[in-house]
Order: structure tokens, then sequence, then C-alpha cells
């Protein structure tokens, strides 16, 4: 099975080491965003989730390049309260704090009552998603499906470098080695994404990502979450992006990211 990072026990703290399927294309030994995303949200989930509370918001600043060396993650409670947990992670490479994250849980009650304005929010699915599933040839082993208007339904991303809106299905892999992702790194892995959908041009991703938030409605149910680009504006180099993230059962969240203008390092 494909993992992220291998971990290593024999200390007194787990160590995480980014493998070849982490890897990013910004660098040689780069990890990539929706692996640090993973790794954040399964670690906070098995070290402070609280029973009858939902994930609600995970914002991740990422301070340095979260490279492929060997890597602790800290968690520590700021805050609790009898509707609101708030906790905090550091991932730790050598003497550097490479990224941080605050996470917010909430405690689920009901909803309040009277009507409110919704968006007409619909992400679209992968007709190899339905149920029965269509024959789609060649795409019975697929992971991910992505969708623009130029390109329609693929399973390769490189097919939409355009400037249509951009939607992605993504069953992903495991965060470390022998253990498949729960609900909550599943959608935080789909949520990084946001950088992805938002950024993606007629050049290909000119943005790169210093920061993400998640916020969730509930969890998601099933392997395959969905994610669809919402708004994109920027200006002097700076980008701001917004998504949908969703399941096949409907929408259940959102994403959003701040990216500064950055050269592909295939570029020249």
């Amino acid at each position: 099975m494909i993992h992220f990072f291998d971990v290593d026990t024999g200390g007194s703290e787990p160590r995480y080491r980014g493998t070849q399927n982490s890897l990013s294309g910004w660098g040689p030994d780069q990890v990539a965003g929706p692996a640090v995303v993973g790794l954040f949200a399964q670690v906070l989930d098995d070290e402070r989730a609280v029973e009858g509370f939902t994930p609600g918001r995970l914002t991740i600043e990422l301070l340095r390049p979260f490279r492929t060396a060997p890597t602790t993650m800290h968690t520590e409670v700021i805050r609790t309260g009898r509707r609101i947990v708030v906790c905090r992670a550091d991932a730790v490479q050598g003497d550097h704090l490479v990224a941080t994250a605050t996470w917010v849980q909430y405690r689920r009650t009901e909803n309040a009552p009277g009507e409110r304005w919704r968006p007409d929010l619909t992400v679209p699915t992968p007709p190899a998603l339905a149920t029965p599933p269509a024959v789609v040839p060649g795409s019975e082993d697929a992971t991910t499906w992505y969708h623009s208007d130029s390109a329609g339904w693929t399973t390769g991303v490189v097919d939409h470098a355009n400037a249509d809106r951009f939607t992605a299905w993504w069953n992903p892999p495991q965060v470390t080695v022998g253990r498949d992702p729960g609900p909550y790194a599943r959608a935080m892995m789909v949520g990084e994404w946001t950088s992805l959908v938002t950024n993606v041009g007629t050049t290909w991703v000119g943005y790169i990502n210093g920061d993400l938030t998640i916020a969730l409605t509930r969890l998601p149910v099933g392997d395959w979450v969905g994610i669809q680009a919402m708004s994109h504006t920027d200006h002097d180099g700076i980008a701001v992006g917004t998504s949908t993230l969703a399941d096949l059962s409907g929408v259940i969240g959102s994403g959003m990211v701040t990216a500064i203008a950055n050269k592909h390092p295939d570029s020249t």
C-alpha cells in the first residue's frame, strides 16, 4: 500500500520520515502539502479528539520547507470549554519548527432554528463513482478524478492546465505505513488541494500556499472526498482561494488558502 510516512517508535516519541510517495514537485526532498496536512490531522485526531465533538477547523501555517527528514509532532490543549476545545500542534525537524497548527473542536448539538440563505452548492461527481458504478474503461484502479470543462473527467491532473473551474475527487493513501486513513485525515488531505484547484491555470500552478484553513460541519462518509474551486483572487503576486468539500452524500465544509506567486521548478 502507498503511504506518506514511515514511523520510528524506538525513541521516547515517534519520529516520522517522509517516503518517496510524499515528495512534492517543489524540491528534491520537500514533502507535498497533502502529506503534511494528513500527518497533522492523524496525530491531532489520535491525541486530542474529544468524544461528542466535531473537528470544526484546522489552520496550518507552513513556516519552512517540510523535508523528508525525521519529524516529531508535539500537541497540547490550549483551552477546554463546554462547547469548544482548542489545541495546538507543532512539527519539528532538527532544531527547527517547520509547521504549526491550530485545531478547534465544537460540541455537536442541533441546528439553530429558523431559515437562512444557502448557496446552491453541488460538487459534481465522477461517473465512475456513481451507484451502480458506470463503466469507465481503464479506471478500475483509479484513486483520483479531475474535472474541467475543457477536458471533462480524467484521471490525470496534467490534463487540466486551463482557466476552467476545477473539481477533483480523491481516495487518499495511508498517512503512515500499515494504517488506512480515518475520515478526518481523508478530509484534510483532500482539503489541502484547495491550493491546487484554486491556483491552477493555463501555465499550471503559479502560486504556492503558505497556509491552509479547512472547516467542516461533519466528517466524510466513505473513502472518496471531493473538492471544487469556489473563488480565486490575486493582486501584486498574492492570491486567495476558497473551495467546497464534499463526500458522495453532499457538502461537508470549506477550505481557504493564501498564496504567493512562485515559479514552477520546471520553468526557466
